[in-house]
């Protein structure tokens, strides 16, 4: 389930995001507009948590209109975004999101179905 970091805005009722208070302080995260950028994170700590396969999935499964990338994260002190114990993290605008691993975690960021095996 991706989870949302505990520093974003959320509105349960909004068109580009929806939470739940189910955990906290993250909430659980479904993005209903298709985000233009997602980027995921290819550090260590992510890559051992799965993030490579949350890219493979996240690439097959983008919309029209949505690029989805490794994360550029020269940036930083740590060339991640530095939540390691949280990932595979992904990044959509300012917002990091946390434990986004498997098809419906991936669906519920890009705002897309999971698509069925015969698709």
């Amino acid at each position: 389930t991706a989870l949302l970091h505990p520093s974003a805005t959320t509105s349960v009722h909004g068109s580009a995001l929806c939470a739940s208070t189910a955990l906290q302080p993250r909430a659980l995260v479904c993005m209903g507009d298709h985000p233009e950028l997602v980027e995921v994170c290819r550090g260590r700590y992510c890559s051992k948590k799965g993030s490579k396969r949350t890219l493979e999935l996240m690439q097959e499964m983008a919309p029209e209109g949505t690029t989805v990338q490794v994360a550029d994260c020269s940036d930083t002190d740590h060339g991640c975004f530095d939540e390691c114990t949280m990932g595979p993290n992904v990044r959509v605008g300012k917002r990091i999101l946390n434990g986004v691993k498997g098809p419906q975690a991936c669906a519920d960021v890009l705002g897309v179905e999971v698509p069925t095996a015969s698709e």
